[in-house]
């Protein structure tokens, strides 16, 4: 800086203003006023000898007017006039103006060097406490020259706010941590910043601190990790690998297993690039306890694996289930056709034949092919309806020897075609009442007892023997057992006898018929009754099946029911409304019905057929046969408008159904819409009759008794 021929030098500060002071109190003034530059928006000094102000920092909105008011007059007292009359309100202003005096503060820098007084200052038209500090910078220490800074009150706790903010923060992120370093690279060595809850914190202090960075880490290494983790945390922890680590990256982590006195856990070490101006390597190590959410990850990780393998075990059941399902329909198509093939060759035999005879012998010869495509198709559907878990059990009181005859009633036919001698041992004498599906518990023993019909020569043996395994005042355990000396079954096969369409086929049962169905069947319904299935066979000797199963007894015993001989001179003469879509159905059940000698009304769908009972008079329809699909209005609709209808014996009228839906919720359907009774399909034409006589007699009896 330039010197005059005094002394003084000479330094341009603010706004362009030239300051003239001395060396010495320009260097106190210098100090002085960047102390107070960042935080101040005015910094004046003021030469009481002189009675003069220089503005030496100042910020907008306060330079433009006093530069403006300096320029004219630069001494204390303009300045002080200026300052109160613009920037303090109207409460403060003769306070502070006289805390300004010049006499005011002299005296109070004599006392002290410094002071501070406040007021609100006028800013943004708004009114902001704001502070003032005078500090005595003369030579004498009298108070004669002097700094004056002016700030705002919400700068500092803005700025405090801030920082406390700022605190919490570090604070509350620090907790998270157990340990906090700061590592020198190029020296070794390191400083703890942060140390709580340690992995060992009984030898914390003694055992590392004084070591060097690498010693205290591959100690702590070898003391505390496991195994498993120890060559990598000494690699990853080395000096040289941080520093090439961390040229390329800003930090790494790393997760590890440790002993401590509370077992082993998982920590987390993570090693930063530090921010410092100082040359060289510096780095952040922080370590964490991670034990809680690495068991949650491990745990989720569980999780995904294990539904990682229940999807692939699921997956592989689907293309099993696929595979399973493609070689079923192959085998439901082969095995359909074999019968169907029949029933066409047979049926164009018979209408290229000229004898009436042969023809006959071709009729019945369909017949009997229409009936085993019959027997296919009833149990390919029940199977499939068991393993979709659409079948249900619908357990009613039932008699044991209602079961057992109804059993015995089934197969007999087949035993003496074949002159087999059937037995059937009731050990016990059973003959309790329980509650059971009687259908199908004689389904399961019909179908072992078929099976055994068919392997077994003719002039052999079939055993049927019921015995009580257990019997309480609530339930009957029950062992029933169906033996035959046919031509058994060999080891290797047993385990696939339950499979659909599984068949052993050997030189002796060649030429026997069946589908492979019927174990399948008796497998699922035993599993269906929570029951189980043992079976032993040898091969040229014979098997042995041996069913367990347990019901619930009813005290009650049940009636027995009563058959019901037809009588056509019953039926002749009365009128039978039909509602069928199916031309060739309508046909055939037209034709049994007119030669049992009643009259048809045929209705081609349920619209038509209400139409038909609606329009007839008292009387006139003693009976409807109501089709269940049909076309603009099915069965269940129809039955229920005739049911609702004006027409006198709407709610009187027996409603059969005629359907091929021919499973048990089928009934059930068909009672909720206010039908009488169940046919399925193809049609029974001795039972179709049978049931014929007992809803028009039962109606007679009803209207008798009015």
């Amino acid at each position: 800086m330039p010197e005059n021929e005094s002394g003084e030098r000479h330094t341009v500060v603010g706004e362009g203003t030239i300051i003239t002071t001395k060396s010495d109190l320009r260097k106190k003034l210098n100090y002085m006023i960047d102390v107070f530059a960042k935080d101040y928006f005015a910094v004046l000094v003021i030469d009481f000898s002189q009675d003069r102000v220089e503005v030496s920092r100042s910020s907008e909105p306060f330079v433009p007017l006093l530069s403006q008011t300096l320029s004219k007059s630069n001494t204390y007292r303009g300045f002080l006039d200026f300052y109160c009359s613009q920037y303090i309100n109207d409460q403060d202003r003769t306070v502070l103006w006289t805390q300004l005096q010049v006499e005011e503060i002299c005296r109070r820098l004599v006392d002290s060097g410094t002071y501070t007084v406040t007021a609100h200052h006028m800013y943004q038209g708004r009114t902001c406490p704001s502070e003032i500090t005078i500090i005595d910078v003369s030579d004498a220490q009298d108070g004669s020259e002097c700094i004056l800074a002016a700030r705002f009150l919400e700068d500092i706790v803005r700025q405090q706010t801030a920082l406390k903010k700022q605190d919490d923060m570090v604070r509350t992120l620090v907790q998270d941590y157990n340990a906090i370093y700061h590592i020198d690279l190029d020296a070794d060595t390191f400083i703890i910043l942060q140390a709580h809850d340690v992995v060992n914190e009984d030898q914390y202090d003694y055992a590392y601190r004084s070591l060097p960075f690498q010693t205290a880490m591959r100690k702590f290494i070898e003391d505390m990790v496991r195994e498993e983790d120890r060559e990598i945390m000494l690699q990853i922890s080395s000096c040289d690998y941080i520093k090439e680590r961390l040229k390329r990256q800003e930090g790494y982590s790393y997760r590890f297993q440790v002993k401590p006195l509370r077992g082993m856990q998982y920590f987390e070490m993570r090693i930063i690039r530090a921010r410092t101006d100082s040359v060289g390597h510096y780095a952040i190590m922080t370590s964490r306890n991670v034990d809680e959410a690495a068991q949650a990850e491990l745990r989720a990780q569980r999780e995904i694996e294990k539904a990682n393998r229940e999807l692939e075990a699921a997956l592989s059941a689907a293309r099993k289930a696929n595979e399973s399902k493609s070689d079923f329909i192959a085998n439901v198509s082969h095995d359909m056709r074999t019968p169907l093939n029949a029933i066409l060759g047979y049926d164009r035999l018979a209408l290229e034949s000229d004898s009436d005879e042969v023809r006959v012998d071709y009729l019945r010869k369909i017949g009997e092919a229409g009936n085993t495509l019959l027997t296919l198709i009833n149990d390919t559907l029940d199977l499939q309806k068991i393993e979709n878990g659409v079948t249900k059990l619908h357990l009613q009181p039932v008699n044991c020897q209602t079961i057992t005859e109804g059993i015995m009633t089934a197969v007999q036919p087949m035993m003496d075609v074949k002159h087999i001698h059937f037995a059937f041992d009731n050990i016990n004498s059973i003959c309790t009442t329980i509650r059971a599906d009687a259908v199908r518990v004689e389904e399961i023993f019909i179908n072992l007892l078929s099976n055994a019909v068919k392997f077994t020569p003719a002039n052999g043996e079939v055993l049927l023997l019921m015995e009580c395994e257990k019997e309480t005042k609530r339930e009957l355990r029950l062992k029933l057992t169906v033996k035959d000396n046919g031509v058994g079954i060999s080891p290797t096969f047993i385990p696939k006898i339950y499979e659909p369409f599984s068949q052993e086929r050997t030189e002796k049962t060649v030429g026997i018929g069946g589908f492979g169905l019927g174990l399948s069947i008796v497998k699922r319904l035993i599993d269906l009754m929570h029951g189980r299935i043992e079976v032993q066979s040898e091969l040229g000797k014979g098997t042995i099946f041996t069913v367990y199963l347990s019901f619930n007894k009813v005290k009650k015993r049940i009636a027995e029911a009563q058959t019901v001989s037809v009588d056509l001179t019953l039926l002749k003469g009365k009128t039978v409304l039909l509602c069928e879509d199916n031309e060739m159905n309508r046909e055939i059940a037209t034709a049994i019905l007119e030669q049992s000698g009643m009259i048809v009304i045929p209705a081609a769908n349920g619209e038509e057929g209400v139409n038909h009972f609606i329009e007839s008079g008292s009387g006139m329809i003693s009976a409807v046969l109501m089709d269940i699909r049909m076309p603009v209005m099915d069965g269940y609709a129809a039955s229920r408008a005739i049911r609702v209808s004006n027409h006198p014996e709407a709610r009187t009228i027996p409603i059969i159904a005629l359907s091929a839906d021919a499973y048990t919720d089928d009934v059930k359907k068909v009672q909720a819409c206010g039908m009488n009774r169940h046919l399925s399909k193809p049609i029974d034409r001795k039972l179709l009759l049978q049931t014929l006589q007992v809803e028009i007699q039962s109606r007679q009896r009803q209207q008798n008794k009015r």
